[in-house]
Parts: C-alpha cells; structure tokens; sequence
C-alpha cells in the first residue's frame, strides 16, 4: 500500500487521481491552511489528518509518497512573480519548507521513496529555471533522481489549455521515468457546458449592444475597441452590464460579428470571413461557421474569429495572442472574470457568459458525482472557483499515477 502525505492539498486533487489509478493507497494526512478547502477535502475523501501551517509542522510520519504543488503566485506570469528565492517570503517560496522537512526525515531515516511536484510552466523558464535546477540538486544530495516535464490538460482528455510543470522524484534510483502519451482530445468544451445556466452568468443585451456598436465616430469604431485594465492593474475588475462604463470597464465582449462564406475567387470557391456592418448575428443554423464573433488580440489582422462552444480569453485581448481556443477554455485561475465562452442563448442569439463554477470543476477532470458531494460542503460561490484554479486537473495526476503504477509496480 501507498501510504501519502499531500502537502499544499487544496480540494485533494492527487487523493481523487489516486483512487482513479487504481493504486492502493491510504491518504496519511494533509496540510493546508484554507479552511474553505480543508471543509471541501473532508467532503470528498472524508476526515483526513490536517498538519495545518506547513511552517509550524516540526517533521512529517514516515509515507511513500510526498505531493506538494506550492503555491504558484509568485512565479505565475499572470502574478507579481517575485520568485521564490528563500527566505523571501512571498507565497511560492515556501517550496523551502519542504526542503526543512526533507532535512528532518534525513536525520530520521523516514525520507520517503517518491516526491511529486506541480506548478506553473513558468518555472522551467528562464528566470526562474536556474533556481529550480537548484532545488533538483539538492533533492540529488538526498539522493533523488528527479524527472520533469511540461505537460497541457488538453493532451489528457480535458478541454482546457493548462500547462504545468510535473516532476518526479524517486529516491535510490538508477532507472529512467517515462511521462504518460498524450491522448487524442475528444471531449468538447461544449460537452461540458451545463444546459440550463442562470440569467445573471450572461453579460445583459444592453452591454451587448454597446459592445457590438460599429457606428464610426471620427475613426473610432466602438464594436472593434476594447477597455483594457490599467497597465497597474493586479487583477480583474468586476464584469458589469453598465455600458460606456468607466476605465474600471473589464472587457468588450462582441467587437463584431461576422461568418465564414463560400465566395468565388479565379474560379475557384474559396471560404472567407465576412464581417457584419450591422451589430446583429445571422439565423442560428446548425452550421457553425455561419456565425461568428470577432475578438480583439495583437496579430496583423487584429482579431480571431470565435465560434459558438470556444473559449476566449476577456482581459487584455488587445495585447494578446491566442485569445481564443477552439472548443476548449483557455487556463482556468481563481478567477473566471478574465474568461469567457461563447454560446446560444434562450432567444438563439450568441452570447457570452461566465463559466458556471460546476463547468470549472469539470474543466478540472472532475465528474459530477463528486462535483455534487464537494458542492455539498456549502462553500460559497467565490470559494468554489477559487478551489478549482487552485486545484490539478485531475486527469493529468491520474495519467502520470498510472505511469508510476507500471513503472514501479505499485
């Protein structure tokens, strides 16, 4: 049997991922500080041991297997990324922590056979790679070989563009590990959309149509501009349905609205996209190309075409690239104000409205079942979304547990 330490465990994503994999396993304690987690993780895997502020844990029981995602703020590009040096004291740079208890299970002979790590891609990268190699050299001094790679939900069976970092450490060993295939994605971002979602997730027709005004005003064309956040902003405003709002405005959703059509061009009959000078879309159809909606991003042409059942990004779409993904949903934060997904709303009109917090959850690889029993914890909305950008998808731990199951005969 597996016995585990999660620390940093958030809603237990590694516990849920464990018992998928089929290893036997038995969850010796937890650690985290988030009550609202803590209430959610007791929920779903039942009362589990909470070692509470890992500053204050004096040593860990000897187990297999540690997890620990620290916490990413302060490497994330989409936070103040201050890094992680130690004694900083910023957020992520209690991965230091781990290394004081590895210190004490050193002297203790309770070193455990596995460590396994998660956070942002941005952790590999250049600024902060050659602090990471330092903590895969210390781990070396323990005796750990650590394996480490790059790894998108969307290659595991989940429609989310999400790239973390996952690294396995294996003490005592010679042998090589080998991260789990990428698989085929066959599931749709609107294949997860739930059906019958409440009016106020939708932006109001009001704030549509400003949004969607293409009347031009001395070369200023209100349907192709965007109000981004102040250049000091640390995170997104509240979405409002005020039109002509003040800067504090979070995003224009519809620039414009256009579809794809057969033209002939030389004798040949060639797919364009034709943009709409009047704010309103064409007859739903079961076509999807026959309506689309142009988002801002910084590429030659400005814009990129978006399609019912694609998820875009909101924040700053001016200044980006790859501002919308295809029947997927860009990465999911604490936060869903920055993203959106576009869909048909009760009147057959397309419309963008804010992920539901169950849809995140589902983003996370997490199936409804257990969405049901963590929603059960009475956890507030602000919490649930919170708990799913801070979570792993799930699908993404059980591959590389399935991974470890057949490498190491677990």
């Amino acid at each position: 049997m597996l016995k585990v330490v999660e620390l940093f465990s958030g809603v237990g994503a590694q516990a849920e991922a464990l018992k998928r994999s089929g290893i036997e396993h038995e969850i010796v304690a937890m650690c985290d500080i988030d009550k609202y987690s803590i209430k959610t993780y007791r929920k779903l895997h039942g009362w589990t041991i909470n070692l509470g502020d890992i500053k204050t844990v004096e040593g860990l029981p000897k187990v297999d297997l540690w997890t620990y995602s620290f916490p990413c703020t302060d490497i994330s590009i989409s936070g103040q990324m201050k890094g992680f040096e130690k004694g900083s004291n910023t957020g992520s740079s209690l991965l230091w922590e781990v290394q004081r208890l590895l210190e004490v299970s050193k002297a203790n002979d309770t070193l455990p056979r596995f460590l396994l790590m998660e956070n942002v891609k941005n952790i590999v990268s250049k600024r902060f790679l050659p602090l990471f190699q330092t903590w895969i050299d210390y781990l070396a001094s323990l005796g750990y070989k650590s394996f480490y790679k790059v790894l998108n939900a969307k290659d595991y069976g989940v429609p989310q563009n999400r790239e973390r970092c996952f690294m396995l450490s294996v003490l005592d060993y010679d042998g090589d590990f080998v991260f789990p295939e990428t698989q085929e994605l066959v599931t749709k971002l609107s294949d997860l959309l739930e059906t019958n979602v409440e009016e106020r997730y939708f932006l109001s027709d009001r704030f549509i149509k400003y949004a969607c005004d293409l009347e031009n005003r001395n070369g200023f064309i209100r349907g192709r501009r965007f109000r981004p956040h102040d250049e000091h902003s640390e995170i997104a405003y509240t979405i409002t349905t005020n039109p002509g709002g003040r800067a504090t405005d979070n995003f224009v959703i519809l620039p414009a609205v256009g579809a794809i059509r057969g033209r002939p061009v030389n004798g040949k009959n060639e797919q364009r996209l034709e943009i709409k000078d009047e704010p309103i879309t064409n007859t739903i159809t079961t076509v999807q190309k026959d309506n689309v909606i142009l988002v801002p991003q910084a590429t030659k042409a400005g814009y990129a075409a978006a399609e019912v059942g694609d998820g875009i990004y909101t924040n700053r779409m001016k200044f980006k690239r790859g501002v919308v993904q295809k029947s997927m949903i860009p990465t999911l934060k604490t936060s869903v104000s920055d993203v959106g997904v576009v869909v048909n709303d009760k009147d057959d009109l397309i419309n963008i409205r804010r992920l539901t917090p169950r849809e995140c959850w589902r983003l996370m690889g997490w199936d409804d079942t257990r969405i049901d029993v963590a929603f059960s914890s009475g956890n507030s909305e602000t919490q649930l979304y919170k708990q799913a950008g801070n979570s792993i998808v799930v699908n993404v731990l059980t591959s590389i547990f399935i991974s470890m199951k057949n490498t190491f005969k677990l």
